[in-house]
């Protein structure tokens, strides 16, 4: 691992500051709170139930993307779920919500998503 890797973020919240860990939001409250943001300004990014669970619990709108273990699993609630992230060549699936005519979750989708109601 790069030396300077934990530079590259403004917070790191890992579930040993916090007293319960997901589906609990109390990770996501530690964030906001360390960032000084609201839910509202916010997009989590997920790949688990308990995740999904914590991240709406914290009332932060939520891109999923699955994993072997997850596919099946219920995210409702969540803005969007793929089958991954995509690329340009390689398109995501989209098995939940709506990415418009977006291949791949790229900014434009994450800003189209974060602005819908």
């Amino acid at each position: 691992m790069d030396p300077a890797a934990e530079s590259w973020f403004e917070v790191i919240g890992a579930g040993d500051v916090v007293p319960a860990k997901k589906p609990a939001p109390d990770i996501y409250d530690y964030v906001l709170e360390q960032m000084k943001l609201k839910p509202e300004q916010c997009l989590a990014l997920e790949d688990s139930v308990n995740g999904v669970r914590s991240s709406l619990a914290a009332g932060i709108k939520t891109v999923v993307t699955v994993n072997g273990y997850t596919r099946d699993d219920d995210f409702s609630g969540a803005a969007l779920v793929v089958d991954q992230i995509g690329e340009p060549g390689q398109p995501f699936s989209v098995l939940s919500g709506n990415a418009g005519d977006a291949e791949y979750l790229d900014v434009a989708l994450m800003r189209r998503l974060f602005s819908e109601a």
